[in-house]
């Protein structure tokens, strides 16, 4: 019971300080109900980046962990409504005093107290400053004002508003929309050098592990400010975007926004690392990243980097298509399809393979394909067959270009076109298809003039009419 009561009586007496500062300055009734939520005015230790223990811009930065700092535990507080209440052990102050001046806060001298002191490693100066800022941000307007002004397209304004923006509080927003305007010349002359000095600029800021990306499968896309600019910074010395490229700024930038917790870098740079690529991958992949899932498969798939191993690359080609990856789709089917690494099944391959060639995996379409025009499985329908053989070929797949040539100079399914038959074994034939050019061959003296010119007409069109 006296290791019971020592733990509780400091918790007592910290939330009895805090009660007391907050009934002086009238930010709180305690009542035994809860304070109004969401007071503007408000300075919470836990939750300022200035006062806070877990950030290298914090005066308490190294001291020892406070469990009401936990991001856990505010998170709690501020679900149920405990922000200010007796519960909640964290130093609390506001902003409001005469004419702006904190120093003058009725409850300035308990907020310097050797107590709280010991509590925060904060000093009054410190509050003040967190108070300060939190003043400035309540009042200032120029950064939304910017984004009016940019999404109204006077990107000159928008420009000056949040370089104002960034002077007064240093919002990291402010600095992307100004990378993004130098980036890409809007309402200023292009300027790579500017827009990366501004992109470091958010990334120059002293880092906070707890704001560390959670990744959310279900939202691949999303960003922190840091996070968007690190990853930003990759994408334009990869791509040499204003700036030569720089293949190893590139992947440092790629590192950091994984370490600030952005898992498709990590799909990046795992397809890039030819030593500890599949670690990467691996570890992408098991955050739930689907692309990395069907990247780490084709690896075990093929043997690249790593042993080869079917069932595992089944395994992961299977969570990245039901995930909703076209390419994992067909690549499940394809292997119950083969019998690899699993018992063949071509009745649950052809799910696989319609679910891709509905999402326009041409590869896909060709083995639905071939599926309806052997009656294999399902029945046999040639029409359906030459439709799937045709979705393939308008994206290049070989195989259906040449089959949809065979077709249609037999008239299967359709028709008999032989200009068209010898368009696709043509185009067949510079894809690389085997069997193209003897087809081309058999069937090039049975053209009419009428249709080879037509055929010609389409491989040859006239300059300026490609691709029309």
């Amino acid at each position: 019971m006296k290791t019971t009561r020592a733990r509780i009586i400091p918790t007592l007496l910290s939330a009895l300080l805090a009660a007391a500062v907050h009934a002086q300055t009238g930010t709180v009734v305690v009542n035994g109900k809860r304070a109004a939520a969401g007071d503007p005015h408000a300075i919470n230790a836990a939750k300022n980046r200035i006062l806070n223990g877990r950030s290298a811009s914090s005066c308490a930065f190294m001291d020892p962990r406070n469990p009401a700092y936990d991001p856990i535990t505010t998170a709690y507080m501020s679900d149920f409504g405990l922000d200010d209440s007796l519960s909640n052990d964290v130093p609390r102050a506001s902003d409001l005093a005469p004419e702006g001046d904190v120093s003058n806060m009725v409850d300035a001298a308990v907020i310097a107290s050797p107590i709280e002191r010991a509590k925060t490693g904060c000093r009054g100066a410190d509050w003040r400053f967190a108070a300060g800022r939190n003043r400035i941000v309540r009042n200032d307007k120029s950064l939304a004002l910017g984004y009016e002004a940019f999404d109204n397209k006077d990107y000159a304004r928008a420009r000056d508003l949040f370089s104002t923006a960034w002077k007064k509080v240093g919002y990291d927003e402010a600095a992307l929309m100004l990378a993004r305007l130098y980036l890409y010349g809007l309402g200023t002359g292009k300027d790579g050098k500017q827009a990366v000095a501004w992109l470091e600029n958010v990334d120059d800021k002293p880092y906070d592990p707890a704001t560390r990306l959670r990744f959310d499968p279900s939202r691949p896309d999303a960003m922190t400010p840091r996070v968007e600019a690190a990853f930003m910074l990759a994408r334009i010395h990869d791509r040499g975007i204003g700036v030569p490229r720089d293949a190893e700024q590139a992947r440092a930038w790629y590192r950091k926004a994984a370490d600030y917790g952005f898992v498709p870098a990590l799909d990046i740079l795992g397809r890039r690392d030819p030593a500890n690529g599949v670690a990467l991958l691996k570890e992408a992949a098991d955050a739930g990243y689907a692309p990395a899932q069907y990247h780490l498969a084709r690896a075990y798939y093929t043997g690249d980097g790593t042993p080869r191993d079917l069932k595992l690359a089944g395994a992961y080609f299977e969570a990245a298509a039901r995930a909703g990856i076209p390419a994992a789709m067909f690549a499940a089917g394809r292997l119950l399809d083969q019998g690899e690494g699993v018992p063949a099944d071509p009745a649950k391959a052809i799910v696989w393979y319609k679910d891709a060639a509905l999402q326009g995996d041409r590869d896909a379409q060709f083995a639905l394909g071939t599926y309806f025009y052997s009656g294999e499985v399902v029945g046999k329908n040639l029409a359906t067959a030459r439709q799937w053989f045709a979705a393939a070929a308008r994206q290049g797949q070989p195989d259906a270009m040449f089959n949809l040539g065979v077709m249609a100079a037999h008239g299967e399914g359709g028709a008999r076109y032989p200009a068209t038959a010898y368009v696709m074994f043509d185009l067949a034939r510079q894809a690389g298809h085997d069997g193209a050019a003897a087809a081309l061959q058999a069937l090039a003296p049975t053209l009419t003039p009428d249709e080879r010119r037509r055929a010609d007409a389409v491989l040859h069109p006239p300059r300026g009419q490609a691709g029309s």
